[in-house]
Order: structure tokens, then sequence, then C-alpha cells
């Protein structure tokens, strides 16, 4: 191959996965939007259904609904299972599987007469938008130099999608809290744009690296084969997903990677509940409370952004250490600021700061899971990923909705605030989390133009990338380049 034709196919790829990214970033937004309807719009609900027809309290209302929703949040259970078979039928089969149960969800929120209807739609939106597999394809697609930053973006696209809400809450909802309902009509509308466009799209072949011995699977079977294809499979058709599960968590790096993000999965409860009830329920008047449902998603937008450009420019484990520091300070300024006379921009500002600096935190653990582990097997990683941080969530929500009732909402969203990310911060303090040694072919598979008997593989540490190869199992160092040089023409 001559310098001009692998040129040619270096700018294919790079426009492909810019077009994959493109597409992905717009699924990301509509499942966004879908994930923050029930909270951006929980005192609306809990008017319709229970206060104004039972005459209920509002801290009574959101206490039963809380409840009631266990059942549905408990759907979300099954997503690790149902995402394994990613590596089966292929990452554009479960994105249309994806967009599809959110544009459903949406249709029966939309259409709900009654409680248990509404719940059951959100029980189906937390399926679809559980399902979500924009990291999959971001590790596949994208150099590990640049994940960070695109996932920031795909972040701030996320909180661009929060924004939308409010704005449409203050177009559509009147002053009685009325008509609420229609704002799920952006999730089915984008839901179909997003599921034609996903069908009709193909998406970029990739090349995935050597399974590691603690991840099994077979060694080449992942060689450029399409991500939206069923190439990208198991040796027997089948998952064995509990096999994998141990295989991987052999590694000391991945197991403490799960473990971490299972106890921040607990944080979930105080991050995301009762933030706009608690507003609104504050007296602080409905065009406050879209003020701050306005201003909190411009904040996140920018700490994703800025977050992810930081992911990679330093190590991911610091960046996640500070902001789960950042995101605790910021939600207990906020819950303890709300009906205390701080202005709704302000509170707009705190809330975006809580969730902003929480959720990158835990899609940065998601994103260095996968990057632990080959091709082959990243959509179980990310099931297991899922499953881990789905623990510490639906513990969080169940204790949560059993003590809300005796302590309020203020202060039991600073218990399930304080204590799982302090625990979190000590979890990730360990140094264990980046180590990966003792499976050295689990580093990134590096392609360089020159042809060579063995493959170059590459690590980063903090500026620098170590280039190495495997011989009887042993690494041996190559070369050691700053971050910044340009590596086509020196490896």
């Amino acid at each position: 191959m001559n310098d001009k034709t692998a040129d040619s196919n270096k700018r294919r790829l790079a426009v492909a996965a810019i077009s994959a990214v493109a597409l992905i970033i717009l699924v990301q937004f509509v499942d966004s939007y879908c994930t923050e309807m029930f909270g951006k719009t929980q005192s609306l609900s809990v008017r319709t259904f229970l206060m104004d027809p039972r005459g209920m309290s509002s801290e009574a209302a959101v206490a039963y609904m809380s409840r009631g929703m266990l059942p549905f949040y408990l759907i979300g259970a099954l997503t690790p299972f149902i995402r394994s078979y990613t590596d089966i039928i292929g990452r554009k089969m479960m994105m249309i599987i994806n967009v599809a149960l959110l544009a459903v969800g949406s249709a029966v929120c939309l259409l709900a007469n009654n409680l248990w209807i509404y719940l059951l739609g959100n029980g189906i939106l937390i399926l679809g938008y559980s399902l979500d597999i924009h990291l999959i394809y971001i590790v596949d697609a994208v150099d590990r130099k640049h994940r960070g930053t695109v996932r920031g973006i795909c972040g701030g696209v996320s909180m661009a999608a929060a924004m939308c809400i409010p704005l449409l809450r203050s177009l559509y909802v009147d002053g009685g809290g009325h008509n609420w309902q229609i704002l799920y009509a952006v999730g089915i509308v984008g839901g179909l744009i997003g599921l034609v466009l996903v069908m009709l799209y193909r998406f970029p072949n990739i090349t995935g690296s050597k399974a590691a011995p603690s991840v099994g699977g077979s060694a080449n079977r992942s060689e450029g084969k399409s991500v939206d294809s069923t190439e990208c499979s198991t040796d027997d058709g089948h998952i064995h997903f509990i096999k994998t599960f141990k295989d991987i968590c052999r590694d000391h790096a991945t197991r403490n990677l799960l473990i971490s993000i299972s106890v921040v999965g607990m944080a979930t409860a105080g991050i995301t509940y009762y933030n706009e009830p608690l507003c609104a329920f504050s007296g602080m008047g409905e065009g406050n409370v879209n003020t701050v449902l306005l201003i909190q998603p411009i904040a996140s937008l920018a700490i994703n952004v800025l977050t992810g450009i930081l992911a990679d420019k330093m190590e991911r484990r610091y960046v996640v250490q500070m902001g789960i520091a950042l995101s605790l300070i910021s939600g207990m300024a906020f819950t303890l600021g709300v009906g205390h006379g701080v202005s709704s921009v302000l509170l707009g500002i705190l809330w975006g700061c809580m969730n902003g600096f929480y959720f990158s935190a835990e899609e940065l653990i998601n994103l260095m899971v996968m990057e632990s582990v080959d091709i082959s097997v990243r959509g179980r990683a990310s099931a297991m990923s899922t499953l881990s941080y789905g623990i510490g969530d639906q513990l969080g929500i169940f204790a949560i909705s059993l003590v809300v009732g005796a302590l309020g909402m203020r202060w039991a969203k600073l218990v399930f605030l304080v204590s799982p990310l302090v625990i979190a911060m000590v979890v990730m303090r360990r140094k264990e989390i980046e180590k990966r040694s003792e499976y050295p072919e689990s580093f990134e598979k590096y392609n360089s133009k020159k042809k060579r008997k063995n493959t170059y593989y590459r690590i980063y540490v903090k500026n620098y990338t170590i280039f190495y190869t495997i011989k009887d199992n042993a690494m041996e160092v190559r070369r050691i380049l700053s971050s910044r040089r340009n590596f086509d023409k020196l490896i």
C-alpha cells in the first residue's frame, strides 16, 4: 500500500468516524431528553395523578410516587443482560431497540390517564435509556487520546436536551400545571427520526485489539469488522455472561472500577431525586422554577465539555476524583440553599455543577471499564458496568423511597448524596485502578504504516505514550514519546 492510498483510507475512516459520532450525538439527544423528563416534571406529575385527585400533601405524594416507581426501576435490572447481546446481534441492532423503546415509552407517558399507566411508560423509558451504548461506539471508533473530549461533547448534548424541557414547559404548561404531558411528544418524534436514521446508516469498520487472557475471546476475530454487524460475536453464539464477568473481574483494575461505579450509583438517588419538587414546593413559583431548570443544563453542558477535555490531558482517575468532590460540594450547597433566599440563577448553577460533575465522573468510569477489555467483549463489559452501577442505583432508590417520608425531601437527599460520594472518593484513591500490566495485550493496539513482525501496543502515562511489543508474554518497550508528537512519522 503506497502513501497516497494510505492517506486516502485514513481520510475515509476519519469521515466515517465523524459521521458515526454525529449520529450517536443525535440519538444521545433523544435519549437524554427522555431520561430527564421524569425528574424535570415530577412536581407536575404528582399534582396531576396524586395531589389533585386524592388530596395528598406534596411530601406524601412524592414519597408515594417514589415507592410506586420501585417495581418499574427493577425493569432496569434487565438491562445488563439485554445489553450483553450487543456482542452477538451487533451495536446497530441494539441501538435500534434502544431508540424504539424511547419512542414507545414516550407515547405511553403522553397518553397516560392514570398513575400506573404513566409509571409503566416511565418503566419502558428506563429500559430504553439504560440500554444506551454510545460509549461503546466512542471506544470503538475514536482514538483514545480524543475519547474523553468526544464523551464530553456527548455529555454537553445531553445537557442541551435537558435545556429543551424548561423551554417547552414555559411555552406549553400553564400556571396550573396542565398540559405537561405534551412535552413527551419530543421523545416520540425524536425517537422515530433517530430510528429511521440508525436503520439507514452503515457504521464504519473498526479494528479490534488482541484480547487479554483475562477476558477471553478469539485473538483476531474482531479485526476489520463492522460495528453494526453480527460478526462482532462470541465463538459459539452464546453470551456466557457469568463466565465473562468472572474473567473480567480477575483484572484488578477492572474489578476496582466496577466497585467504584457501584458505589457511585448509590448516590444517583441523592443527585437526581427531588431536585425539581424541592424547588417547586418551596414557594419559588413556576417562573423561578423554570429559571433553575434552564440554567442547570447550561452549567452542566460547560462542565461536561471541560471534564472531557481534561480526561484527555491527564489521568482519568484524577478527573473522576475531582468530579466526585465538586459534585458533593455543589450538591450540598444546592440542597441546603433551596427555600433559603438563594437566587434561582445560583441554584441553577449549583444544580448544574452537581449533575455535570457527577455524571461526567460516572461516564468516565464506564469509559475506563470498556478501555480495559477487548472489542469482542465490550458489549458485555458495558453491561457489567451497568449492572454494577444499577446495583448501587437500585439500593439507593429503594432506600431513599423508604426514608423520604420520615426525613423529608431535603434531608433524604443529603444523606444519599454525601455518604456514597465520600465512599467513592476513598475507593477511587486505590492505585490498582490504573494497573493492567498483568495482561499487556489488553492495551490499545497501534496500527502504524510500517509492517512489523510483532504488533505494537501503546499505553498512556500522563503526557507520554509508551510503545511496546509482546514476546513470550513479556512487554518489551520500544519507544517513549511525548503525546504531542506525530506518531505516524516516527513509528
